[in-house]
């Protein structure tokens, strides 16, 4: 039997670079180690793998889990067990979030720009969303507060943002800001949802802690995301929750988790032999020495095809770079001379709800190796000068 559906949810016409896809290299996807934990898992004959799971999760892997992330520079504390909640990856998290927080009707800020997917799930949810702007430090937390206290703003029941490596612009929420965000969501009564995936993929500076660990409110007031997608697999749909007991209480009594048992249940399994073995953390310091590479080279290589045309800056980790043009390029009507030249990216429209950022867009490191992003950054450049003799 043939079929004609995908098998993957990249697409990418041949001979095109496209620099637009945030996924991870073919080739670091730890498919020996993920074998070995299967085997592990499956060997013993236990039939725990293949059962429902727990409600919160695979009880083994939240301690597992929870103690990695303790151990961790990046997060600068410790995490209890009872403040995880396994999902079936961040965008799942993100729905469920919503589900428990808001209603149809609600509310929700979010960044300017932010992830271009995500405005689907809020509009899903039937919420007005509502955009803050940021500057190079990430959301603006002075903005915002204005917003809060207009008379003529509707009251938000969630904020969306990216505090860490921001999706597309890269930036870094100073610890500052994050400790003003929380103090304005504890006065205003709404619930942050912290899109944290990559919090753990830095290539130098570490970043401020988590938005959780620094929510000090009784009942919580921040849910903190994490992912395996972006540090061992996007294919397993893993991910956690990293919150207050009371919001994780929330998670753990919604109608999914209790009717589903425990989300990813299997995925979770593999995660944990992952960790028992030391596997994640030799696949992070992988990624981490891989990506990191990338990361000076793509500055090296924009700084030399480029250097007269964008503005950038050097995110320090996560996958993308924002690349601002001095001239006032329209980057929607540059797209179609860049795909003439081999290479497409993300304009910057796709990142705004309000269709702002014309001048900009977003290029990804994680799935092309060096050479391959050299390239695209030439057809890049060549598509920039076909483009002005138009």
């Amino acid at each position: 039997m043939t079929t004609h559906l995908p098998s993957l949810l990249i697409s990418i016409p041949d001979g095109v670079i496209d620099l637009g896809w945030g996924h991870p290299s073919p080739r670091l996807h730890p498919t020996d180690a993920l074998a070995a934990a299967a085997q592990s898992v499956l060997g013993t004959q236990s039939a725990v793998p293949l059962q429902y799971g727990a409600v919160q999760g695979f009880g083994p892997l939240l301690e597992s889990l929870a103690a990695w992330l303790s151990s961790q520079e990046s997060y600068a504390g410790a995490v209890a067990p009872e403040s995880l909640f396994l999902t079936a990856g961040a965008s799942a998290a993100i729905d469920l979030a919503t589900t428990l927080c808001s209603t149809a009707g609600d509310t929700v800020i979010v960044e300017e720009p932010t992830y271009y997917l995500i405005g689907q799930i809020f509009i899903d949810h039937g919420l007005n969303v509502v955009g803050v702007p940021t500057d190079a430090d990430g959301l603006d937390t002075g903005a915002l507060a204005d917003l809060l206290e207009s008379a003529e703003s509707p009251r938000p029941k969630l904020l969306y943002t990216i505090p860490t490596y921001q999706n597309p612009n890269g930036s870094v929420l100073p610890l500052e800001r994050r400790r003003h965000l929380v103090q304005l969501a504890q006065r205003h009564g709404f619930t942050i949802i912290a899109d944290e995936v990559y919090q753990l993929l830095h290539y130098g500076t570490l970043p401020p802690p988590p938005m959780a660990m620094l929510d000090d409110s009784p009942d919580g007031c921040v849910v903190s995301l994490g992912s395996f997608s972006k540090i061992l697999s996007p294919g397993l749909r893993l991910g956690w929750v990293h919150a207050n007991p009371c919001i994780i209480r929330r998670f753990v009594d919604s109608g999914v988790a209790a009717s589903g048992g425990g989300l990813s249940h299997f995925a979770a399994t593999l995660a944990h032999a992952m960790l028992d073995s030391g596997s994640l953390q030799a696949n992070v310091d992988t990624l981490r020495r891989v990506y990191g590479q990338r990361h000076d080279d793509v500055a090296n290589l924009l700084r030399a095809e480029l250097p007269d045309t964008v503005q950038f800056t050097p995110p320090g980790g996560g996958y993308f770079y924002w690349l601002a043009f001095r001239d006032g390029i329209d980057t929607d009507a540059l797209l179609t001379a860049a795909r003439e030249s081999g290479v497409s990216y993300r304009p910057g429209t796709a990142f705004s709800a309000s269709g702002g950022f014309t001048d900009a867009l977003r290029i990804s490191i994680s799935l092309y190796e060096t050479d391959e992003l050299a390239e695209g950054i030439r057809r890049l450049a060549t598509a920039l000068r076909a483009h002005g003799t138009r």
